[in-house]
Protein backbone atom coordinates (compact mmCIF):
# COMPACT_ATOMS: atom_id res chain seq x y z
CA UNK A 1 0.00 0.00 0.00
CA UNK A 2 1.26 3.28 -1.24
CA UNK A 3 2.09 6.32 1.37
CA UNK A 4 0.47 9.67 0.28
CA UNK A 5 3.02 12.23 1.59
CA UNK A 6 1.06 15.44 2.85
CA UNK A 7 3.01 18.95 1.67
CA UNK A 8 2.73 21.82 3.27
CA UNK A 9 -0.38 24.49 2.07
CA UNK A 10 1.44 25.71 -1.43
CA UNK A 11 0.70 29.75 -1.89
CA UNK A 12 -1.23 30.46 -5.61
CA UNK A 13 -0.24 33.67 -7.08
CA UNK A 14 -2.83 34.83 -9.81
CA UNK A 15 -1.17 37.19 -12.71
CA UNK A 16 -3.40 39.97 -13.05
CA UNK A 17 -3.46 41.02 -16.59
CA UNK A 18 -3.25 44.99 -16.76
CA UNK A 19 -6.53 46.05 -17.61
CA UNK A 20 -7.17 49.42 -19.92
CA UNK A 21 -9.43 51.77 -20.87
CA UNK A 22 -11.04 50.82 -24.16
CA UNK A 23 -8.74 52.46 -25.87
CA UNK A 24 -5.58 51.36 -24.56
CA UNK A 25 -4.43 54.58 -23.52
CA UNK A 26 -4.43 54.23 -19.74
CA UNK A 27 -4.67 51.96 -17.42
CA UNK A 28 -7.88 51.03 -15.74
CA UNK A 29 -6.66 50.29 -11.96
CA UNK A 30 -10.22 50.68 -10.41
CA UNK A 31 -11.35 47.94 -12.90
CA UNK A 32 -8.35 45.61 -11.46
CA UNK A 33 -8.76 46.08 -7.95
CA UNK A 34 -12.30 45.19 -8.52
CA UNK A 35 -11.56 42.20 -10.06
CA UNK A 36 -8.82 41.47 -7.70
CA UNK A 37 -11.72 42.00 -4.94
CA UNK A 38 -13.98 39.03 -6.52
CA UNK A 39 -11.31 36.63 -6.80
CA UNK A 40 -10.20 36.63 -3.18
CA UNK A 41 -14.23 35.33 -2.50
CA UNK A 42 -12.66 31.94 -4.49
CA UNK A 43 -10.29 31.78 -1.81
CA UNK A 44 -7.36 33.91 -3.79
CA UNK A 45 -5.72 35.97 -2.45
CA UNK A 46 -2.26 36.40 -3.65
CA UNK A 47 -1.48 38.23 -6.29
CA UNK A 48 1.43 39.21 -9.08
CA UNK A 49 0.88 42.70 -10.55
CA UNK A 50 2.50 43.99 -13.79
CA UNK A 51 4.24 40.92 -14.80
CA UNK A 52 4.97 39.98 -18.86
CA UNK A 53 1.11 39.33 -19.15
CA UNK A 54 0.41 42.41 -17.19
CA UNK A 55 2.04 44.21 -20.65
CA UNK A 56 5.24 45.48 -17.92
CA UNK A 57 6.87 46.44 -21.54
CA UNK A 58 4.35 49.01 -22.26
CA UNK A 59 3.88 50.50 -18.76
CA UNK A 60 5.43 53.35 -17.13
CA UNK A 61 6.96 53.41 -14.06
CA UNK A 62 3.89 55.86 -13.01
CA UNK A 63 1.02 53.30 -14.33
CA UNK A 64 2.87 49.98 -12.76
CA UNK A 65 2.79 52.66 -9.00
CA UNK A 66 -0.60 53.22 -9.96
CA UNK A 67 -1.97 49.63 -10.32
CA UNK A 68 -0.04 48.88 -7.39
CA UNK A 69 -1.85 51.32 -4.89
CA UNK A 70 -5.28 51.20 -5.85
CA UNK A 71 -5.01 47.06 -5.39
CA UNK A 72 -3.39 47.51 -2.00
CA UNK A 73 -5.95 50.11 -1.08
CA UNK A 74 -8.62 47.34 -1.88
CA UNK A 75 -7.41 45.47 1.61
CA UNK A 76 -8.13 42.07 -0.24
CA UNK A 77 -4.91 41.06 -0.68
CA UNK A 78 -2.96 38.66 1.36
CA UNK A 79 0.66 39.44 -0.27
CA UNK A 80 1.41 41.03 -3.18
CA UNK A 81 4.42 40.49 -5.73
CA UNK A 82 4.71 43.42 -8.33
CA UNK A 83 7.02 43.24 -10.98
CA UNK A 84 9.66 45.71 -11.22
CA UNK A 85 11.82 44.55 -14.27
CA UNK A 86 12.79 47.16 -16.56
CA UNK A 87 15.62 47.70 -18.59
CA UNK A 88 18.59 48.69 -16.70
CA UNK A 89 19.49 47.47 -13.30
CA UNK A 90 19.52 51.35 -11.42
CA UNK A 91 15.82 51.65 -12.98
CA UNK A 92 14.78 48.09 -11.63
CA UNK A 93 16.02 48.80 -8.32
CA UNK A 94 14.54 52.25 -8.26
CA UNK A 95 11.38 50.55 -8.93
CA UNK A 96 11.83 48.10 -6.60
CA UNK A 97 12.01 50.44 -3.30
CA UNK A 98 9.45 52.88 -4.91
CA UNK A 99 7.20 49.33 -5.33
CA UNK A 100 7.95 48.09 -1.29
CA UNK A 101 7.74 51.66 0.26
CA UNK A 102 4.24 51.75 -1.45
CA UNK A 103 3.13 48.19 0.18
CA UNK A 104 3.97 45.45 -2.46
CA UNK A 105 5.17 42.47 -0.29
CA UNK A 106 7.73 41.66 -2.57
CA UNK A 107 9.13 42.95 -5.87
CA UNK A 108 9.80 40.76 -8.79
CA UNK A 109 13.12 40.97 -11.06
CA UNK A 110 14.87 39.20 -13.67
CA UNK A 111 18.28 38.82 -15.54
CA UNK A 112 19.61 42.43 -17.84
CA UNK A 113 16.83 42.60 -20.62
CA UNK A 114 17.76 43.57 -24.42
CA UNK A 115 21.54 43.40 -23.91
CA UNK A 116 24.10 40.66 -24.64
CA UNK A 117 25.73 39.61 -21.71
CA UNK A 118 28.06 37.11 -19.59
CA UNK A 119 27.17 34.91 -17.15
CA UNK A 120 29.57 36.84 -14.69
CA UNK A 121 27.58 39.99 -16.04
CA UNK A 122 24.42 38.30 -14.85
CA UNK A 123 25.95 37.69 -11.55
CA UNK A 124 26.84 41.01 -11.46
CA UNK A 125 23.56 42.51 -12.25
CA UNK A 126 21.64 40.45 -9.46
CA UNK A 127 24.35 41.33 -6.86
CA UNK A 128 23.71 45.16 -7.87
CA UNK A 129 20.39 44.43 -7.08
CA UNK A 130 20.83 42.74 -3.50
CA UNK A 131 23.06 45.50 -2.45
CA UNK A 132 20.52 48.28 -4.00
CA UNK A 133 17.32 46.69 -2.87
CA UNK A 134 18.49 44.59 -0.28
CA UNK A 135 15.24 42.53 0.69
CA UNK A 136 11.99 40.98 -0.57
CA UNK A 137 13.03 39.91 -4.19
CA UNK A 138 11.95 37.27 -6.39
CA UNK A 139 13.43 36.36 -9.68
CA UNK A 140 12.01 35.41 -12.73
CA UNK A 141 13.34 32.69 -14.78
CA UNK A 142 11.61 33.19 -18.34
CA UNK A 143 13.47 32.21 -21.54
CA UNK A 144 11.24 34.62 -23.78
CA UNK A 145 13.69 37.20 -21.52
CA UNK A 146 16.50 36.32 -23.48
CA UNK A 147 18.15 34.11 -20.46
CA UNK A 148 17.33 30.47 -19.25
CA UNK A 149 19.40 30.85 -15.95
CA UNK A 150 21.39 27.52 -15.28
CA UNK A 151 20.55 25.93 -11.71
CA UNK A 152 24.00 26.50 -10.45
CA UNK A 153 23.46 30.26 -11.25
CA UNK A 154 19.96 30.40 -9.61
CA UNK A 155 21.23 28.84 -6.79
CA UNK A 156 24.14 31.21 -6.38
CA UNK A 157 21.76 34.37 -6.91
CA UNK A 158 19.66 32.90 -4.25
CA UNK A 159 22.53 33.15 -1.52
CA UNK A 160 22.83 36.51 -1.93
CA UNK A 161 21.50 38.57 0.80
CA UNK A 162 17.53 39.79 -0.17
CA UNK A 163 16.32 37.04 -2.67
CA UNK A 164 13.34 35.36 -1.20
CA UNK A 165 11.77 33.55 -3.85
CA UNK A 166 12.02 32.52 -8.07
CA UNK A 167 9.42 32.39 -10.48
CA UNK A 168 10.56 29.31 -12.36
CA UNK A 169 9.30 29.35 -15.98
CA UNK A 170 11.79 27.37 -17.87
CA UNK A 171 10.51 25.33 -20.43
CA UNK A 172 12.87 22.14 -19.92
CA UNK A 173 11.96 19.87 -17.49
CA UNK A 174 15.27 18.71 -16.69
CA UNK A 175 16.66 21.99 -16.01
CA UNK A 176 13.95 22.85 -13.67
CA UNK A 177 14.12 20.04 -11.44
CA UNK A 178 17.79 20.52 -11.16
CA UNK A 179 17.08 24.19 -9.95
CA UNK A 180 14.78 23.11 -7.27
CA UNK A 181 17.89 20.96 -6.55
CA UNK A 182 20.20 23.39 -6.68
CA UNK A 183 18.61 25.98 -4.39
CA UNK A 184 17.24 23.69 -1.77
CA UNK A 185 20.76 22.28 -1.29
CA UNK A 186 21.93 26.05 -0.91
CA UNK A 187 19.36 27.65 1.19
CA UNK A 188 16.34 26.49 2.81
CA UNK A 189 14.30 29.55 3.05
CA UNK A 190 13.58 30.14 -0.97
CA UNK A 191 10.30 29.97 -2.36
CA UNK A 192 10.18 28.63 -5.37
CA UNK A 193 6.82 28.89 -7.77
CA UNK A 194 5.94 27.16 -10.94
CA UNK A 195 5.25 30.11 -13.81
CA UNK A 196 3.24 28.10 -15.82
CA UNK A 197 -0.03 26.82 -14.57
CA UNK A 198 -1.45 24.98 -17.87
CA UNK A 199 1.84 22.49 -17.47
CA UNK A 200 1.38 22.67 -13.69
CA UNK A 201 0.43 19.03 -13.47
CA UNK A 202 3.51 17.95 -14.81
CA UNK A 203 5.67 20.39 -12.88
CA UNK A 204 4.17 20.98 -9.33
CA UNK A 205 4.73 17.40 -8.63
CA UNK A 206 8.59 18.71 -7.92
CA UNK A 207 9.22 20.05 -4.29
CA UNK A 208 8.30 23.81 -4.67
CA UNK A 209 6.03 26.08 -2.58
CA UNK A 210 3.49 27.42 -5.26
CA UNK A 211 2.40 28.51 -8.72
CA UNK A 212 1.89 31.46 -10.35
CA UNK A 213 -1.32 31.44 -13.10
CA UNK A 214 -2.51 33.95 -15.35
CA UNK A 215 -5.58 31.41 -15.57
CA UNK A 216 -6.78 31.58 -12.07
CA UNK A 217 -9.00 34.17 -13.37
CA UNK A 218 -10.74 31.92 -15.50
CA UNK A 219 -10.70 29.17 -13.69
CA UNK A 220 -9.57 29.46 -9.81
CA UNK A 221 -11.38 26.14 -9.13
CA UNK A 222 -8.60 24.23 -10.72
CA UNK A 223 -5.67 25.71 -10.07
CA UNK A 224 -7.36 25.79 -6.55
CA UNK A 225 -7.62 22.20 -7.08
CA UNK A 226 -4.39 21.56 -8.83
CA UNK A 227 -2.27 22.62 -5.87
CA UNK A 228 -4.53 20.71 -3.55
CA UNK A 229 -3.94 17.20 -5.35
CA UNK A 230 -0.30 18.50 -5.82
CA UNK A 231 -0.35 18.84 -1.36
CA UNK A 232 -1.82 15.31 -1.36
CA UNK A 233 0.43 13.64 -4.20
CA UNK A 234 -2.77 13.01 -6.03
CA UNK A 235 -1.58 12.47 -9.36
CA UNK A 236 -4.45 11.34 -11.05
CA UNK A 237 -6.64 13.95 -10.17
CA UNK A 238 -4.03 16.38 -11.51
CA UNK A 239 -4.07 14.49 -14.64
CA UNK A 240 -7.52 14.83 -14.58
CA UNK A 241 -7.48 18.54 -14.29
CA UNK A 242 -5.08 19.18 -16.50
CA UNK A 243 -7.09 17.02 -19.42
CA UNK A 244 -10.15 19.06 -18.45
CA UNK A 245 -8.57 22.04 -19.69
CA UNK A 246 -7.43 20.65 -22.83
CA UNK A 247 -10.11 23.15 -24.93
CA UNK A 248 -9.07 25.92 -23.42
CA UNK A 249 -5.29 25.49 -24.21
CA UNK A 250 -6.24 24.87 -27.79
CA UNK A 251 -8.00 27.94 -28.36
CA UNK A 252 -5.39 30.17 -26.36
CA UNK A 253 -2.69 28.46 -29.15
CA UNK A 254 -4.87 30.55 -31.35
CA UNK A 255 -5.46 33.85 -30.03
CA UNK A 256 -2.31 34.55 -27.45
CA UNK A 257 -1.63 36.05 -24.28
CA UNK A 258 -2.46 38.38 -22.80
CA UNK A 259 -5.44 38.97 -25.34
CA UNK A 260 -6.88 35.33 -24.64
CA UNK A 261 -6.99 35.46 -20.55
CA UNK A 262 -8.91 39.21 -20.79
CA UNK A 263 -11.33 37.88 -23.22
CA UNK A 264 -11.90 35.25 -21.16
CA UNK A 265 -12.34 37.11 -18.17
CA UNK A 266 -15.14 39.18 -19.79
CA UNK A 267 -16.78 36.23 -20.56
CA UNK A 268 -16.90 35.11 -17.03
CA UNK A 269 -17.88 38.73 -16.34
CA UNK A 270 -14.94 40.19 -14.45
CA UNK A 271 -14.59 44.27 -15.36
CA UNK A 272 -12.70 45.60 -17.99
CA UNK A 273 -12.14 46.08 -21.69
CA UNK A 274 -10.26 43.48 -23.97
CA UNK A 275 -7.71 46.40 -25.07
CA UNK A 276 -4.46 45.75 -24.97
CA UNK A 277 -1.09 47.22 -26.36
CA UNK A 278 1.07 47.32 -28.99
CA UNK A 279 2.39 44.21 -30.25
CA UNK A 280 -0.29 42.84 -29.30
CA UNK A 281 -4.04 43.01 -31.04
CA UNK A 282 -7.60 42.69 -29.46
CA UNK A 283 -9.39 39.55 -29.17
CA UNK A 284 -11.33 38.85 -32.38
CA UNK A 285 -15.24 38.20 -32.56
CA UNK A 286 -14.89 34.84 -33.38
CA UNK A 287 -11.90 34.06 -31.42
CA UNK A 288 -14.05 35.21 -28.22
CA UNK A 289 -16.83 33.10 -29.31
CA UNK A 290 -14.46 30.24 -29.66
CA UNK A 291 -13.06 30.81 -26.34
CA UNK A 292 -16.79 30.95 -24.91
CA UNK A 293 -17.17 26.99 -26.64
CA UNK A 294 -13.65 26.06 -24.98
CA UNK A 295 -14.94 27.46 -21.76
CA UNK A 296 -18.40 25.55 -21.90
CA UNK A 297 -16.43 22.17 -23.09
CA UNK A 298 -13.78 22.77 -19.95
CA UNK A 299 -16.66 23.83 -16.94
CA UNK A 300 -18.61 20.49 -18.55
CA UNK A 301 -15.33 18.28 -18.08
CA UNK A 302 -14.23 19.66 -14.73
CA UNK A 303 -17.70 19.09 -13.32
CA UNK A 304 -18.57 19.95 -9.33
CA UNK A 305 -15.36 17.27 -8.01
CA UNK A 306 -12.39 19.78 -7.68
CA UNK A 307 -11.03 19.21 -3.62
CA UNK A 308 -10.86 22.40 -2.05
CA UNK A 309 -7.97 23.69 -0.49
CA UNK A 310 -6.69 25.21 2.36
CA UNK A 311 -4.96 28.11 1.11
CA UNK A 312 -2.14 29.58 2.70
CA UNK A 313 -2.27 33.40 3.98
Amino acid sequence: MSTVVERDPMMLYAIAPTQFTGDGRAVDAAAMAANVERLAATGIRHVLLTGAYGEFHSLSDTERIEILRQVRSTGACASIMACAASLSAEATARLALTMLEEGADSAMVAPPLACETTESDVLRHFEYLAKTVGRQLVVYNNPVFGHDLEPRVMAEVMAMDGYVGVKQGTRDTVRLLGSVEAIRATVSTVRIFIASDLSAALTLAAPVDGLTSTNAWVFPEVMLGLLAAASRSDLGEMQRLHRALAPYRRALARVGQPAGVKAAMQIRGFEGSLAVRAPYAECSADNINALRDALAECDAAIGSSVSPLEVQS
